[in-house]
């Protein structure tokens, strides 16, 4: 009778854990600008791990020193942040402990009006 009371409050806490853990994605860059004449899109892989405890950081801000693709304004115009089916399994089967996403941002065109858009 004991163990089966120690299974039902385990698994009552299991459940009450489960959906309260979460992960999120964060796409940090200076503040908003005005000019979004035309955008540039990039796709940048995010894991997190251990409910996101540890994760990897998407920086789009230019005055981090060795960031692969910052907005050279320092604006963002859009962000999308995307989870795949495949992504769901993995979440699932690790029970969140090993997260996946895809953060796809658009940089807004610089002010002065240049035409490369290379960054």
């Amino acid at each position: 009778m004991k163990l089966h009371h120690l299974k039902f409050m385990a698994l009552v806490l299991i459940l009450t854990l489960l959906p309260s853990s979460c992960v999120s994605t964060r796409v940090e860059a200076s503040p908003y600008q005005d000019s979004v004449e035309n955008l540039e899109c990039r796709k940048e892989s995010s894991w997190s791990y251990y409910w996101g405890l540890k994760q990897k950081r998407i920086d789009a801000n230019p005055d981090v020193s060795g960031n692969a693709c910052p907005c050279r304004e320092g604006a963002l115009s859009w962000v999308v942040v995307k989870t795949s089916f495949t992504d769901f399994l993995l979440s699932s089967v690790t029970l969140g402990i090993v997260n996946h996403r895809t953060a796809t941002y658009g940089c807004a065109r610089p002010q002065n009006g240049e035409v490369d858009m290379d960054n």
